[in-house]
């Protein structure tokens, strides 16, 4: 806008000068005829004598009068033309003065809009130099405080391990733990046939297992009771025996094998197998599982009868376990097959039949074990 009102002052001073010009050169022109009008007058003044004889010029001549006007009309035209020069010069220098305080107020309102933008570009740079700075300072203090608090944990752990230490005894390598659990012992095979029903299970698993290792070891006591109910023996003498309810203490040695399916590897489906010992005692000198652990029970005062008999026996099963912090809950069921190793004896066989070797029954257990 400034730039457009620069040109229209200029271009109107140029034009007054124009004006001016062609003005003055319209006087000099009209001047000039009248010089020339002058020159060439023929008009004659008329002269009248007085009666002394002198010469005496009208007082009020025409021709007087109108060089008086063209005296006064060319003053005139002289000073209007000067007038109109000088007005044309003012014009001219107010057009000039115009232009310059309108460059004069352009150089200032650019070199104002040059001191702003370059002010603004100033505070800018210095926001993000400020904003460069804080966030600088902001992660150093950030790395001081994380770097404070990983020292002040890592000391806190120091002393509780080393209090832990001191106060708690070392436990074994690896992952020892020890449980309690309860359930049936249901018979099977001939123990069954001779008259026996399913009793109470306890049992008091022992062992170490790493959770990383597939592989570990149990030792578990057990005790078993069956109920016992009256057999009727066949042959040509018919023979009733009174079945007492028979306990049975164990010893096994198993070997377990997991398959961790969580995370932490504290639960898994696990499998037991092993073998162990296993002591009779309450069964009766005349019962049926006292005849089929080898004494003669057609003949109780024998001597070579025993109130209490130790058989050795293999056992296998499987179970889950569900690990609760340094606890778990198991489930568990096992084969028990313990060897009799009573010998043929034909008055046996008479009595209870064709019969194997073998004492079974199943143990079937709920219980838990702490790490």
């Amino acid at each position: 806008m400034t730039r457009h009102l620069t040109r229209w002052a200029m271009c109107g001073s140029a034009a007054l000068a124009l004006c001016s010009t062609a003005l003055a050169a319209q006087v000099d022109t009209a001047r000039a005829r009248g010089d020339t009008t002058r020159a060439r007058s023929t008009q004659r003044i008329p002269i009248t004598k007085e009666s002394r004889g002198d010469v005496a010029l009208p007082t009020t001549s025409r021709a007087r009068q109108d060089s008086i006007a063209r005296a006064d009309s060319a003053a005139r035209a002289s000073q209007a033309r000067n007038d109109s020069i000088m007005a044309a010069d003012r014009v001219r220098q107010d057009s000039i003065a115009a232009a310059e305080r309108a460059r004069a107020d352009s150089a200032r309102i650019d070199t104002r809009a040059d001191s702003l933008a370059q002010a603004a570009r100033t505070d800018s740079l210095a926001r993000i130099e400020q904003l460069r700075t804080d966030s600088i300072s902001r992660a150093e203090q950030m790395r001081t405080d994380s770097i404070a608090r990983t020292d002040s944990i890592s000391a806190a752990a120091q002393v509780t391990s080393q209090q832990a230490g001191m106060t708690q005894p070392r436990r074994l390598p690896g992952s020892f733990y020890l449980g309690l659990a309860a359930g049936s012992a249901t018979p099977m095979g001939d123990i069954e046939d001779l008259g026996y029903d399913s009793g109470l299970n306890l049992a008091v698993p022992i062992g170490w297992h790493n959770p990383s290792s597939m592989f570990g070891v149990r030792l578990m006591l057990g005790y078993s009771q069956l109920n016992g109910a009256s057999f009727s023996g066949g042959g040509a003498s018919p023979v009733i025996l009174s079945n007492p309810d028979p306990k049975v203490y164990s010893a096994e040695l198993n070997l377990n094998m997991r398959f961790p399916f969580n995370e932490r590897r504290t639960s898994s489906l696990y499998f037991v197998g092993g073998g162990g010992l296993y002591r009779f005692s309450n069964f009766g000198a005349g019962s049926a599982l006292g005849g089929y652990l080898g004494n003669d029970v057609l003949d109780p005062n024998d001597e070579a009868n025993e109130s209490s008999i130790n058989k050795w026996g293999v056992n296998g099963g499987a179970g889950i376990e569900f690990g609760i912090g340094t606890s778990a809950l198991f489930v568990e069921t096992r084969m028990v097959n313990v060897f009799t190793g009573r010998e043929d004896d034909p008055n046996f066989d008479n009595v209870f039949g064709t019969r194997g070797n073998s004492a079974r029954w199943v143990p079937l257990i709920l219980g838990f074990t702490i790490r």
